[in-house]
């Protein structure tokens, strides 16, 4: 339970620093001490261990719920409007790198944090439009598979799991971003002229 002080936001920031630095394995909290010139008793007043402040760190990672709104006020196209939505999805594992990623899904497997409970958060947030878009989209016939909406949305966020798996796994070997779009346009069926559109 993380209790907010004066040193929070100074170990969360040599915590995340350190991490992408050297590999969050190889960091302890003596690091985080050292880094954030603070005493092992303050960290430990805030954080119960460095888990702990990845998932703090994971928890306020805020979406930008107004900014998304207004991006999609300002887009015209459905499949557009559905990209913009996407790169929210897949922004969190392209700020955190392959490195943070993989330790929190590791973390995940170890039962001690829910990626999956805080991408479900944002899904639900956004699922009415992501449904409305892909649905609008195939109408248009820019997305020619004809499955569902709600089906499809489901097998697109396996689908991006997946990629994300691979980018840790692959330590960031290729570009997240452009293989996951090219990935959901292969799953919807993308009319050519629509492909490689993004926001």
């Amino acid at each position: 339970m993380v209790v907010h002080s004066k040193n929070t936001e100074k170990i969360v920031a040599a915590a995340m620093g350190l991490a992408q630095s050297r590999g969050y394995a190889s960091v302890t909290v003596k690091d985080i001490c050292r880094e954030a010139g603070v005493s092992h008793s303050s960290f430990y007043a805030v954080f119960t261990g460095k888990d702990d402040v990845l998932l703090h760190v994971l928890r306020g990672f805020k979406d930008d719920f107004e900014g998304t709104m207004r991006s999609l006020l300002l887009t015209e196209g459905e499949l557009e409007k559905l990209w913009i939505l996407y790169v929210k999805y897949l922004s969190l594992a392209e700020e955190f790198g392959p490195e943070l990623t993989g330790a929190m899904l590791s973390l995940e497997l170890a039962g001690k944090l829910s990626v999956t409970g805080a991408v479900e958060e944002y899904m639900s947030r956004y699922m009415e439009y992501f449904l409305r878009f892909i649905a609008n989209s195939q109408s248009a016939g820019i997305i020619r598979n004809r499955g569902e909406a709600a089906e499809l949305m489901a097998l697109g966020i396996k689908l991006t799991f997946f990629i994300v798996y691979e980018f840790c796994v692959s330590q960031g070997g290729f570009p997240l971003r452009e293989r996951a779009f090219a990935a959901m346009e292969n799953l919807f069926d993308i009319d050519p002229a629509h492909r490689g559109l993004r926001p």
